[in-house]
């Protein structure tokens, strides 16, 4: 016997209105960064020593090349790489450094990544002879900005060929990041920017980028701080991405930029999206996503979701019999997304099948948010 089960979500409407969820206050650094706040790759080539006949052999050319330049360092030189064909204990390996967003000075230490590219089956035991590292970007020059080196930990044993090295990078030059700008050299183009003013650039996080919010945070900074900068205007939104803000003439940057990361502000309504990531069985709601009545058969399961009949002094609405067919006979609205997701927990339903459901109703056209898919 086919088992059918109904779910039945109501929108149920009444003089009052709908219910307003509560204001979200945060302030604008939590949902914004400044431009020039970034990581700085660093990067070279080294060798890697001590390796238990785990290295790349003397096969591998590519390896016994730069070990033969570093015994001609050390007054060790060879004559023939082919002196070198029992070395099975040395690696060649990319190594790759990150500095923090807040830049860096010299003297800091930074963590160390190292991986094989050649033949090398494994890295354990190993440890890093000195190697310069320079800036990723090649028209920046080539300054030493940093010296790397140390013994080798494996964060997960059952890959050899990629380890790191903690603090093992050494700063050799301070590595600044830039926060303020001339309005010559924004990106923006503004009637109100200034070209020999200086401004900050508040960018917004992917997840919060709009441009209800970057208004909303315009707003909220000209509304605080203009007074404070004795002008009519510090801010405007140039994209949903970006808030330019002026940097008054005379006001201290660190305390004007902590001024405007504090400002409180009250969150606009998000955005409706439905994320889908089946790779990791997650389902992520956000912002007043609604499903209009439809109806929906999948496995033996029927999902109803069906508008509320205000004539019906029922506790729960009946809704159509049909089945395998959308149905929205009021074009009134349906329920909450997260409404349906509750009622398909209760009953055990799988992560894959209500997947598949959400994916069904926004094909259907019922499925009143932005449905997107992670991989």
């Amino acid at each position: 016997m086919r088992r059918t089960w109904i779910i039945v979500l109501t929108l149920l409407l009444t003089g009052a209105g709908p219910a307003r969820a509560a204001d979200v206050i945060a302030r604008v650094g939590d949902v914004t960064h400044l431009k020039g706040q970034r990581i700085n790759r660093l990067v070279g080539m080294g060798l890697v020593v001590g390796l238990n006949g785990t290295g790349d052999g003397a096969a591998y050319t590519s390896a016994m090349r730069p070990l033969a330049k570093a015994l001609e360092k050390f007054a060790n030189p060879v004559q023939t790489i082919e002196e070198l064909k029992d070395t099975n204990n040395v690696a060649i390996v990319f190594v790759n450094a990150v500095t923090p967003e807040t830049g860096g000075r010299e003297g800091e230490r930074i963590d160390v990544h190292v991986s094989t590219f050649g033949a090398a089956k494994s890295l354990v035991g190993g440890r890093l002879l000195p190697v310069p590292l320079l800036f990723h970007d090649p028209s920046v020059g080539s300054p030493v900005y940093a010296i790397a080196g140390g013994r080798i930990e494996l964060p997960d044993p059952k890959i050899e060929t990629s380890g790191v090295i903690h603090r093992g990078a050494t700063l050799e030059e301070d590595i600044l990041v830039g926060y303020c700008a001339y309005g010559r050299e924004l990106p923006h183009t503004n009637d109100w920017i200034d070209l020999d003013q200086r401004y900050v650039t508040l960018v917004l996080e992917d997840e919060h980028a709009s441009w209800a919010l970057a208004s909303e945070i315009a707003n909220v900074v000209n509304s605080d701080l203009s007074d404070v900068a004795m002008v009519t205007r510090v801010a405007v939104a140039a994209d949903p991405k970006n808030v330019v803000v002026l940097l008054p003439e005379g006001r201290d940057p660190a305390r004007w930029i902590s001024d405007i990361q504090t400002t409180r502000l009250l969150m606009p309504s998000a955005e409706a999206r439905v994320i889908i990531n089946r790779t990791n069985g997650t389902i992520v709601v956000s912002g007043d996503a609604k499903v209009s009545p439809v109806v929906i058969s999948k496995r033996g399961l029927t999902i109803t979701v069906a508008a509320a009949d205000l004539g019906n002094t029922d506790a729960t609405p009946i809704p159509q019999a049909q089945m395998f067919v959308a149905v929205d006979p009021a074009k009134a609205g349906g329920g909450n997304v997260a409404d349906l997701l509750e009622a398909l927990n209760r009953l055990n339903v799988p992560i894959e099948d209500r997947i598949d459901v959400l994916e069904e109703i926004h094909r259907q056209g019922k499925l009143h948010a932005k449905l997107m898919r992670e991989e």
